[in-house]
Parts: C-alpha cells; structure tokens; sequence
C-alpha cells in the first residue's frame, strides 16, 4: 500500500484527535477544459500541519494541562483511600469504614464531574478551531483544483474507504504550504518533533475508575 500512516501525538489526556469534516467545494465553472485528473488529501493531517493549526493544538493543550494534571491527582487520591479502606477492613471500626467509604464514593462522584465539566469545555473549543480551519482551507483547495484541472479530490483521512493511491496525486503538503501561506502565523508555531494532533474532536477525558 502506497498510502502512508499518520503518526499523530496527543494534544490531551494522551488520545489523538479524530478526522476533520470535508471541506465543500463548488463545482468548476463551465466553458473551460474539461477536469480529468484526480487527486487525494488527508485533510485532518493538512489542518493539523499548517502552522495556525499547530498554535492552536498548543493553545488547548496549555488551557487543560492543568485540568488534566488535577484530573490525574484526584484519581490517585481516590485510590490511595480504597487501598486503605481495604487493608483495614479488619482494624477499622464498621463506623470508620462506612465514612471512608462514604468519602471515597462522594470523592468518584465529584471527579467524574469534573471529567465531564473539561470534557465538554475542550470539545466546544476544538470544534471552533475545527470549524475556523476548515472555513479557511476551503477556498484554497477549490482554488487550487480547478487552477490544475482536477476532477475530484478525495479525502483519505482515517476511516477513508480508498485502499490504495499513487504518492504523486496526494496534495497534502502543497495544502499546507498554501495555507501557511494564505494565513501566516505572528511568531510561527511551536516546534514539534511530531505531526501535531488535529485540534478537533478529542476522545473523551479518562473517567474515574468505579470502586
């Protein structure tokens, strides 16, 4: 198979993000050479890659490291004290262990709330940059395919049902290129080492383990 695989690092809670929705666009207009060619994007990569897409992954992932980082300190809280409830079962009195548990069960409570509470935060945040990005790459596309007389371009993002492509019909990079371009960032983006996770549609936050 000639399609390459996206290696993508996490922007939170160690999850990558999902594929961005297709950008729509209109029809060549008419009276000009008939489009033969077709070509081939792997849009959430694109969005992912150009330099604003890599500020704003930087920005979520600085808005809710924190959350996460209290996310992850509740939770081992919450074990800490089942691990005690459950060695002292037989020194502690039943009225001990009942308010323990009591604690334990408000503390899971609360925390799986706060998972929540970030998750729908995070996610109305991505789906705007998401929604911004894709608004912005639309017309560079259009206006590429029908300046080099494609017919179709296809997205073969995850959970594309294209199999196989040759390399020279993917026009990922010259999006990219172009968008960065089209839309330069002030400062340039945050060095990476890795392709950046797109910033939309992240897995959900990890959930308080039931005790």
């Amino acid at each position: 198979m000639n399609k390459n695989s996206v290696v993508i690092t996490a922007v939170l809670y160690g999850v990558a993000a999902g594929a961005l929705a297709h950008a729509q666009a209109p029809a060549a207009p008419t009276g000009g050479p008939v489009p033969t060619k077709i070509a081939v994007i792997n849009l959430s990569e694109a969005m992912a890659r150009t330099k604003e897409g890599q500020k704003v992954a930087a920005e979520i992932n600085s808005k809710f490291g924190p959350k996460k980082a209290e996310f992850d300190k509740r939770q081992t809280d919450i074990e800490q004290a089942t691990e005690k409830l459950n060695k002292g079962r037989a020194t502690m009195s039943d009225d001990a262990q009942k308010q323990l548990a009591a604690d334990i069960q408000k503390k899971s409570t609360d925390l799986k709330r706060f998972g929540e509470d970030s998750q729908a935060e995070m996610d109305t945040d991505e789906n705007r940059a998401t929604a911004d990005l894709q608004q912005k790459m639309g017309p560079i596309l259009t206006q590429y395919a029908q300046q080099n007389n494609f017919a179709i371009v296809i997205d073969v993002g995850q959970q594309s049902p294209v199999l196989w492509y040759a390399t020279a019909t993917n026009i990922t990079d010259v999006m990219v290129a172009l968008y960065d371009q089209s839309h330069p960032v002030i400062g340039g983006a945050p060095a990476t080492t890795a392709k950046p996770a797109a910033p939309a549609t992240a897995p959900p936050l990890p959930t308080a383990k039931k005790q």
